[in-house]
């Protein structure tokens, strides 16, 4: 199973989210949108693990848990990876909160190449090309500006389905830190 720790959306974000797509897909283009229930931000991703190390990615969550404290973060506005005109991956960023979501990455020993940039991933291009249509409906999207508390991590699977993915939660934990 491929495994990651995450925070995950709370209900108006999902909202919000299903909001954004739903005018993103009127926009055309060729993505593969998330299913809102399964948004979340990613802390750290482990790829194809086996079950074996369940415990031990139980106790680095407990461990980080009890040394963070509950923090709040501010859902801002769409972007895209690589960028707006060659969007590989549609996105809602942080507009706050991307400090305590770098020291958590870390303490749960985040070790990827490319700088943390916590976001919600709304869709994936399925063929390259971009319509201009659709780069001018993304820059015209709103930030959304929601805050929300971040109590809990969470530890999800990843499993293939007909689809695309479904995600199941394994694990939570809450922040405990002072």
């Amino acid at each position: 199973m491929r495994l990651f720790i995450a925070v995950a959306a709370d209900d108006e974000m999902k909202s919000s989210a299903a909001e954004t797509v739903a005018r993103l897909r009127r926009a055309g283009g060729r993505f593969r949108w998330v299913d809102p229930r399964d948004l979340h931000t990613t802390l750290r991703y482990f790829g194809a693990t086996p079950e074996e190390r369940l415990p031990e990615i139980r106790d680095l969550m407990t461990r980080a848990a009890a040394v963070t404290a509950p923090f709040e973060i501010v859902y801002g506005g769409v972007g895209a990876f690589d960028s707006f005109e060659e969007a590989r991956v549609v996105w809602i960023g942080l507009s706050e909160g991307i400090v305590p979501m770098e020291r958590v990455a870390a303490l749960l020993g985040r070790d990827e190449p490319r700088p943390y940039a916590p976001h919600l991933t709304l869709g994936r291009n399925r063929d390259g090309a971009v319509a201009p249509g659709f780069v001018a409906a993304l820059k015209a999207e709103p930030a959304l500006n929601l805050r929300r508390p971040v109590a809990k991590l969470s530890l999800y699977a990843s499993r293939p389905a007909p689809f695309g993915h479904a995600y199941e939660i394994l694990f939570e934990t809450e922040l405990r830190g002072s």
